[in-house]
């Protein structure tokens, strides 16, 4: 026969042991857990958004909880966007979109993205390309242009010393460059057009086609919620506790 004996400094090394084993099994767990919501998260974008490069994918980042000797109530791991992306903490919860500049925000028209609302912006056609192209178009000429509104043809005479001389000279010079026009919208904030076509027609009368590029009329926009992080992060939780059995089951718990 065998006797065990067990004493009070024993007993509590064992319940140490399993403390610590317990601490490490739920380390793992979390650790697992925020890895499979930013493939989740990223899946999410990817399925539901349109995005022009890694960027985006990039600022979406997750931080784990390190090795070492740590309290239960102490373990976490997180995960979110670094300010850079803060665009899609406005997609998560919704909100208004405010100019971080000036008063109004730049909106581009579905020309400037290719034909489609769905693509992103064409390279040459990003509003930092644009304005500093626009102010090209600003030295050429001091006179005032004559409002015009609408996306379709715009037609003047090329008559000396009037307000439509200098619009269908600006006009040419944007053509001829490649630049943008201020036309429309109000005296402090002009919409964006391209000129796409420009034709004499006869001695003394022109003929130029143009698209609007940019709105600058608004001072904000909203944005209805389009969660992309809450259901990863859902999913992930709901399988918790699976997770956590096979990585103390490593542990021999």
């Amino acid at each position: 026969m065998t006797k065990v004996i067990y004493n009070e400094g024993n007993i509590h090394m064992m319940a140490e042991d399993i403390k610590r084993d317990f601490a490490k099994a739920y380390r793992a767990t979390v650790n697992m857990q925020v890895a499979l919501t930013r493939r989740g998260a990223l899946r999410n974008i990817a399925d539901n958004f349109t995005i022009r490069n890694n960027f985006t994918k990039r600022q979406v980042q997750f931080t784990q909880m390190p090795e070492g000797d740590h309290q239960l109530s102490d373990i976490q791991a997180s995960i979110g966007v670094t300010e850079d992306a803060g665009y899609m903490r406005r997609q998560e919860e919704g909100g208004d979109r405010r100019p971080r500049q000036g008063q109004t925000l730049p909106i581009p028209t579905d020309f400037a993205r290719g034909g489609s609302h769905r693509r992103p912006v064409l390279k040459p056609m990003r509003v930092s390309n644009v304005i500093n192209r626009r102010r090209r178009v600003h030295g050429e000429s001091s006179a005032r242009l004559p409002q015009h509104r609408g996306k379709g043809n715009a037609r003047g005479k090329l008559t000396t010393h009037t307000r439509a001389s200098n619009f269908v000279s600006r006009a040419y010079i944007a053509f001829k460059h490649g630049l943008f026009m201020p036309m429309g919208g109000n005296k402090e904030h002009r919409n964006l057009h391209k000129v796409v076509s420009f034709r004499k027609r006869g001695r003394d009368n022109v003929e130029f086609e143009t698209r609007q590029v940019y709105r600058f009329d608004m001072d904000r926009t909203h944005t209805p919620a389009q969660p992309w992080l809450w259901p990863a992060t859902e999913k992930v939780a709901k399988d918790g506790q699976r997770i956590f059995n096979s990585q103390a089951k490593k542990l021999g718990l």
